[in-house]
């Protein structure tokens, strides 16, 4: 290389080394914060109330022969499952209230009779399955805590318990008894009422007169 050359490179060289260092250097872009998601509160149940049937008797049911006798059926609803069965008749010696199931069951039922007697009334529950008797029980004994019994039928799933009978001997001729139902979905039932009199000889029945039948679940 000439020597005049020389002194001339050197001095571009420094230039471009004085200008490197003097160049700021380029902070990396800074990366804008992603925003999280919103959180949305999980919200609590509330539990829904279900209201139990007000009770609410039915309609007069008995007369059905429209002479002005016979028994007078009323049903109320303490709960949805319980029904308490009055049947009132004051001039009545013998009460009787009975469950009937419909279609296939047509046949079976449950009987409950009261009769008036010396000491106190007898009471008799009975089952009947396809019309013939299949058991029966005696439930004269209702008003003694310690000989309160009661029963269900097989297959029609009713229910009774000698303990939460009333019967009144002051003239009203007033018989009140609670059933269990089954769940309504399990078939129709028919709840009927009937009473009957001493018209001849005491201690010796006439004729039962029924009431209107009240229907229990669907179908």
């Amino acid at each position: 290389m000439p020597s005049r050359l020389a002194p001339l490179l050197a001095a571009a060289l420094a230039l471009l080394a004085v200008a490197a260092c003097a160049t700021p250097a380029v902070a990396p872009a800074s990366q804008a914060p992603v925003a999280s998601p919103p959180v949305v509160p999980t919200p609590t149940p509330v539990p829904t109330a279900v209201p139990e049937p007000t009770p609410t008797p039915t309609l007069n049911a008995g007369d059905v022969v429209d002479e002005g006798r016979g028994g007078e059926l009323t049903v109320e609803f303490p709960k949805p499952d319980l029904l308490d069965v009055t049947l009132e008749d004051s001039e009545a010696k013998a009460w009787r209230v009975i469950v009937t199931g419909t279609g296939e069951r047509a046949a079976d039922r449950l009987e409950v009779v009261v009769e008036a007697g010396d000491v106190g009334p007898i009471v008799t529950a009975t089952e009947v399955q396809q019309g013939e008797v299949t058991g029966s029980i005696d439930l004269s004994d209702y008003s003694d805590e310690t000989m309160a019994a009661g029963g269900c039928h097989h297959t029609l799933d009713v229910c009774i318990d000698s303990s939460s009978f009333q019967f009144s001997d002051d003239g009203t001729g007033r018989l009140r008894i609670r059933l269990q139902m089954p769940d309504p979905a399990a078939g129709r039932l028919l709840i009927t009422g009937g009473t009957a009199g001493w018209p001849g000889e005491p201690f010796i029945l006439g004729d039962w007169t029924d009431t209107e039948s009240f229907p229990w679940g669907e179908g």
